[in-house]
């Protein structure tokens, strides 16, 4: 692996190798984007570029000497990942990663630490984490990956330099998922647009075997519920849906993308927007029965249920709003 195996990031690694070429690298970084878009990623592979015995010209780690053999495991003593414990990286792992930092590196001329998912830090691990921000060892790099920096101090970011990551096209994900898994080309448009920018979310998709039949069955539910027709058996089934905690989310977000699919056509009738790219001429009929003021208060409201989600509602009366958004109740009565 290298940094040309990253996929749809070609400006965030083009600063990275820019950076390294001209000996200009930064004490600290913020990869900031969205999940399984390839921070993760690049932090190691830059991780590997700073620390490879065997660098071309082109700045690539050979992948086969020592160092980058133990990057790859992830057991080189140079280079730390911390991750969240139990949802949050807690202060007593941001003090242990300034205790080690004040050791010299073992190996290499740089200690390298990243701390994924930065945004679940802990108050208290951010003003640790400060402390080594603000007066880090020369030999230092530290790289903060998250999605967002709303949590993270303010303090922190102004003394990191801000590295952003896109979302990666459809069509570079299609490619990828062509030249590396062998998959029909209608699942692999399928994938690359279900994935919604995100390569990660593109191969975990691809790996749940469950996956299809759970959005197949969701969808002929929908694909059923009509403007002004009731049915108590649908119902029922929604209110399953939104009662299952481990496939809440997934779920919300196969129904928002089927709203927003109908909405496009209705609206702008163009395919190529389409995220539901097998279901086209369902979405097409729906688009006749739906007025655009009921689908966006239905999309409205499933992003509200989004943050519903997060604190302790009472999931049965968001089951039957939803339900009768979907219907229509609201519209039928004016």
């Amino acid at each position: 692996m290298s940094f040309k195996d990253i996929v749809g990031q070609e400006k965030a690694v083009n600063i990275l190798l820019k950076s390294l070429k001209e000996d200009k690298v930064s004490p600290s970084y913020i990869f900031i984007g969205n999940e399984g878009v390839g921070k993760k990623f690049t932090a190691i592979e830059f991780a590997k570029t700073i620390s490879c015995l065997n660098l071309n010209n082109n700045l690539e780690a050979c992948d086969t000497c020592n160092i980058c053999n133990k990057i790859n495991k992830q057991c080189y003593p140079d280079l730390k990942i911390i991750e969240p414990i139990k949802s949050s990286i807690k202060i007593e792992q941001i003090r242990e990663l300034r205790r080690e930092i004040n050791l010299k590196p073992f190996k290499n001329r740089k200690k390298i630490y990243i701390i994924d998912q930065a945004e679940e830090m802990t108050i208290e691990a951010s003003n640790c984490l400060l402390k080594t921000i603000e007066e880090p060892p020369a030999y230092a790099i530290i790289i903060l990956i998250c999605i967002n920096t709303d949590s993270i101090l303010p303090t922190i970011i102004s003394r990191c330099r801000l590295i952003k990551f896109r979302l990666i096209d459809s069509s570079k994900i299609r490619k990828t998922l062509l030249n590396k898994i062998n998959l029909e080309k209608s699942k692999a448009e399928l994938v690359s647009k279900l994935a919604q920018g995100s390569i990660g979310k593109a191969f975990k998709l691809i790996s749940d075997k469950e996956y299809f039949n759970r959005r197949e069955k969701l969808l002929d539910y929908l694909n059923k519920v009509l403007p002004g027709k009731y049915d108590s058996n649908f119902f029922i089934n929604i209110e399953k849906i939104l009662m299952d905690i481990n496939n809440i989310e997934e779920m919300l977000e196969i129904i928002l993308l089927w709203y927003r699919d109908i909405l496009i056509i209705k609206e702008l009738g163009i395919k190529e927007y389409i995220i539901n790219s097998d279901k086209i001429e369902v979405l097409k009929e729906k688009s006749r029965v739906y007025s655009k003021e009921m689908l966006i208060d239905i999309l409205d409201y499933i992003e509200q249920i989004k943050e519903f989600m997060k604190k302790n509602i009472n999931r049965r009366l968001v089951s039957e709003r939803l339900y009768l958004k979907m219907v229509g109740v609201e519209y039928c009565l004016r």
